[in-house]
């Protein structure tokens, strides 16, 4: 109701945009442009609107298929936002695979560490608490397979 009530010089406070004249001024080339600036038809003003793709609420866009941006839609509308999301899905996903090698990559180097470790644990007898929880295990499956035997016969 107040946004019916205000005076029509707040306009600059309120100030709406159209999509679709977004899209069309980020298509025009550079000849257009030049074109237009010499008739001296105003270009409109660019779009002003910035994604903060750090921002932790749209973590899901750049990790779940669920938000993926399909290019080849025909709704699809490319404008700066939609390539910022773009970009910064694919350095995720480059960071990530990066991540993924030297992981894997170190992994392989830890393979021979634990086998010469593993030659090393078979002449050092187990850890006491270990060869407890060992030993009572095997009781207590000992015991349940007595009692399963005495109630078969």
């Amino acid at each position: 109701m107040a946004l019916l009530m205000e005076d029509e010089g707040d306009e600059a406070k309120h100030k709406h945009f159209n999509y679709d004249k977004i899209v069309e001024q980020q298509n025009l080339s550079q000849k257009k442009k030049k074109l237009l600036k010499k008739k001296g038809e105003e270009l409109q003003q660019e779009d002003q609107f910035q994604v903060d793709v750090k921002d932790p609420r749209f973590q899901a866009m750049f990790t779940s298929h669920l938000f993926n941006l399909d290019p080849s839609h025909p709704s699809y509308k490319k404008t700066n936002a939609t390539q910022s999301i773009l970009t910064e899905k694919q350095r995720r996903r480059d960071e990530e695979q990066r991540r993924l090698e030297d992981g894997l990559r170190d992994q392989g180097e830890g393979a021979d560490r634990k086998q010469v470790a593993g030659k090393k644990r078979e002449k050092d007898p187990m850890d006491p608490s270990l060869s407890m929880l060992v030993k009572s295990i095997k009781s207590k499956t000992e015991q349940f397979q007595a009692r399963k035997k005495q109630k078969l016969v």
